[in-house]
């Protein structure tokens, strides 16, 4: 087994964990799948309560231990607090979604995309 294909064991387990949390954070779960297949990118968009409960649980830390951060992307909103240089960011996985749940309507959209490579957007427009 290569580097690649455990990167993208640990990345694909790590988007499930996040799938799961979701599915039990609450009855009323509103995760809404993503899929763009020609660009071979597949996730799903979290909803604000759902942030929070991501932001809040162990799940952004896991990522981070397991993940290599050359496998993560972050996109964040235009008016962010978090520290950038020349669009990199400079926070870790907890602080991206925390800084989305704790604005109003706040979420987060998780990506697989090719690579492999774990992509998270803020969103709070």
């Amino acid at each position: 087994m290569n580097v690649r294909t455990i990167v993208l064991a640990a990345t694909t387990a790590a988007t499930g964990a996040v799938a799961a949390t979701v599915i039990g954070a609450g009855t009323a779960s509103a995760a809404v799948p993503i899929a763009a297949p020609d660009e071979g990118l597949y996730g799903v968009q979290l909803s604000p309560g759902e942030t929070q409960a991501l932001a809040n649980g162990p799940i952004p830390a896991l990522i981070n231990q397991t993940v290599p951060k050359s496998n993560i992307s972050v996109g964040v909103e235009s008016d962010s607090n978090l520290d950038q240089d020349e669009g990199f960011v400079y926070a870790s996985l907890r602080e991206v979604i925390g800084e989305a749940a704790n604005r109003p309507n706040g979420k987060v959209d998780l990506l697989l995309a090719p690579g492999p490579e774990l992509v998270i957007f803020q969103d709070w427009s």
